[in-house]
């Protein structure tokens, strides 16, 4: 098998991100943030920012048009106009020829603020008489809310019947009812959100670190009312993803300020604001509850659930549902009624956005961990309830969808049998183990386009839409067309093309772009082979929405906990995955131990800390992401043989293994302690707390 297309150039330091686009006569920009959570803008004093050397322009909400941008919900001003909601949000905008000169004039802007009372609760924000974050959120453009709202809703969706769940509940033999919390978290990419704009004869040019540069074209198109043959976004290797580069952030601006100055202008940020002040995951409080009948047979599941989603609803492309793994919650199981209520708020704190499987990771963790708390009131073991449940092949799940193949009694066999013998534990500390399901569809081709040319030295061009988020994709577009063609996978060359150069791409995400390339590869290796006297062919594949392939993955986690101190070690996490064809090994591998090393993360260490309105973990000092030395030991078993989506038989994989794996670590505490952590991340306070609180209430025993 051939390398990957870009690991020289990465190895070496050649590859190009956004930041690193150099234009002639370019200079930069950088911004003023808001340092209140809510206030009225009194006025500004711009007259030291424009005396500094090298400044060229000193830009607020007055130099810019009065409309508001976002994916579906237009609720994001260019800046800050009238108001602020958070702190971090742009308020002004210093272009200089470097940016050293630019960030010493950005700390001479002077900014009154009048400052107002903060919503800063995302469930007392819902409340009736709670302050307003915006007057009318139900004007903007695609809002999925009214007036009839409680005047802090982003969106609100129900799912199921909530009467027949309380009576099922009412009725249950053995019942929870618990709610849990999962913090607000950075999605880690190593690339910060940088953006290069320059106005060429009329045209607007771009460079962006966004996975969709149609995407950007169209909704820059459509913020600034301007046809979209009018822009052209440009091919840039995207330094990292995982949900967190679909917005267009910063692109108007970068844009309007290159309008304004007549040069082209870069806007890079530091990684500090990155973290404080892009588009996070939502924090969440849970409620979880669960009924069965005396053999541990499920009768009923209810999620009700609140989410901050923080200043602005537009870094959502579907706000109302956006948060989907929530309507997914009880999937893998055989269960007859399944309510959930889901409702996302406005607070004046830095607005929440996508992150890998959205909201799938809150809902596993919430609903896996009730599941091992329903287990030890039927007095079974929790493994026994889950078999017992399970989803069996004909059998539909809880949206009345029968699976053309169901494995979740397969792979959680697998898990078992790969987690067999014991962990060796530090002397006199507690252990136990934990288990985690989750099951996801795989979403068929979303539309793209490609284009092949033949080469003068006999080789082959591919020009593909999609960029290359850092997962391999282009490698997997090479691989498919060589077989398709019959050809040395090196005698294919993926290119990366401007938008003005083919029809359309989604972008990436959604855990969709391989079965999109196969299927584009496909039309185009027919295309190909009808070509005539052509030298080269464009296609385009439409979407095709449908979803009827689903995967299991179960992971099993063995911890150690010292009882002294509450400090847990991970000592070895388990993944069973339901696999079908795989295209390239090596990436696969990566894709599923990637994802289970987010996972821990998610469960261990990640928080951002916002408290009063403020993103506290504001470094990566502060916000601690998983490095080689944390990650435990990593076991990983296909079970293999799967159906997949055609034409390549294949099945989802970015977004499977960091779902389930907090779950099955809190579930694994609860087991070695008989203490239950009811929020993330799993702090040894947190643990050493609770396993006081029972010494005291059970005469010194644990």
């Amino acid at each position: 098998m051939a390398p990957r297309i870009d690991a020289v150039a990465k190895a070496r330091g050649a590859t190009r991100y956004a930041a690193d686009t150099m234009l002639p006569g370019m200079c930069h920009a950088v911004l003023v943030r808001s340092p209140v959570k809510h206030a009225w803008i009194g006025g500004f004093d711009l007259t030291a920012a424009r005396a500094v050397p090298g400044v060229i322009g000193v830009f607020t909400a007055n130099d810019m048009p009065e409309i508001t941008f976002g994916r579906r919900v237009k609720d994001i001003p260019i800046l800050a106009r009238g108001k602020v909601r958070f702190i971090g949000e742009r308020v002004a905008a210093v272009v200089a020829e470097t940016r050293a000169q630019a960030e010493e004039a950005a700390l001479r802007v002077d900014v009154q603020y009048e400052e107002l009372p903060p919503v800063l609760d995302a469930t007392a924000a819902l409340e009736p008489g709670a302050q307003a974050v915006h007057d009318s959120p139900w004007e903007y453009p695609g809002a999925v809310v009214t007036k009839a709202d409680p005047v802090n809703t982003q969106s609100h969706v129900t799912s199921g019947d909530a009467a027949e769940a309380n009576e099922l509940l009412a009725r249950s033999a053995h019942m929870v009812d618990k709610t849990y919390a999962t913090p607000s978290g950075h999605q880690g990419y190593l690339e910060p959100q940088a953006c290069v704009a320059s106005v060429q004869d009329g045209t607007i040019q771009v460079w962006a670190s966004d996975k969709s540069p149609y995407r950007v074209r169209d909704e820059l198109a459509a913020c600034l009312k301007l046809d979209p043959s009018d822009i052209v976004v440009h091919p840039v290797a995207i330094g990292g993803d995982f949900g967190g580069k679909g917005l267009i952030g910063e692109t108007p601006l970068c844009v309007q300020l290159a309008r304004l100055t007549g040069r082209p202008v870069k806007l890079a940020v530091r990684y500090s604001e990155d973290l404080s002040a892009t588009s996070p995951r939502h924090s969440m409080a849970l409620r979880v509850r669960a009924g069965c009948d005396r053999d541990g047979r499920l009768q009923v599941l209810r999620v009700d659930a609140v989410a901050d989603g923080g200043a602005y609803a537009g870094f959502k492309p579907r706000v109302n549902v956006d948060l989907s793994g929530l309507g997914d919650a009880g999937s893998p199981y055989r269960i007859p009624a399944v309510h959930t209520d889901v409702r996302i708020a406005y607070t004046n704190s830095v607005p929440r956005g996508h992150m890998r499987a959205p909201a799938a990771p809150q809902t596993t963790f919430a609903v896996e961990s009730a599941l091992d708390e329903l287990a030890l009131k039927v007095g079974i073991a929790p493994v026994e309830l889950r078999r017992r449940n399970l989803l069996r092949g004909g059998e539909p799940n809880i949206h009345g969808i029968t699976w053309a193949q169901c494995r979740g009694q397969e792979t959680l066999d697998a898990a078992l049998g790969a987690a067999s013998g014991q962990c060796p534990a530090p002397a006199g500390w507690l252990t136990g183990r934990g288990v985690g399901v989750y099951d996801r569809h795989t979403t068929r081709a979303a539309r793209t386009s490609l284009r092949l040319a033949a080469e003068d030295d006999g080789g082959i061009r591919a020009e593909v839409a999609v960029p290359e988020t850092g997962t391999g994709s282009h490698t997997v577009a090479r691989r498919i067309l060589a077989e398709g063609l019959g050809v040395p996978e090196d005698t294919v060359r993926v290119v990366h093309v401007p938008t003005d150069e083919l029809p359309y791409d989604r972008g990436a995400g959604g855990s969709r772009v391989s079965v999109g390339l196969g299927a584009v590869a496909a039309a185009a290796v027919k295309a190909w082979a009808d070509r005539g006297e052509q030298n080269a062919v464009t296609v385009e594949i439409d979407d095709d929405l449908g979803a009827d392939v689903t995967s299991y993955c179960v992971q099993i986690a063995d911890v150690a906990v010292d009882p002294a101190t509450g400090e847990i070690r991970v000592l070895r996490i388990v993944s069973a995955v339901d696999v079908a064809d795989i295209l390239n090994p090596a990436a696969h591998s990566m894709q599923l131990d990637g994802g289970t090393a987010m996972g821990y993360g998610f469960a261990c260490l990640e928080d951002l800390q916002i408290e009063d309105g403020q993103v506290w973990s504001g470094t990566l000092g502060e916000f601690k992401l998983p490095s080689t030395r944390d990650v435990p030991p990593l076991d990983t078993v296909l079970v293999t043989g799967g159906s997949g989506i055609a034409p390549l038989n294949i099945k989802a994989a970015g977004e499977l293994t960091n779902v389930p794996t907090a779950a099955a670590i809190a579930n694994a505490v609860a087991a070695a302690t008989n203490v239950r952590v009811r929020s993330l991340p799993i702090r040894a306070e947190t643990v050493w707390a609770a396993l006081q609180h029972e010494r005291t209430t059970t005469g010194g025993r644990v």
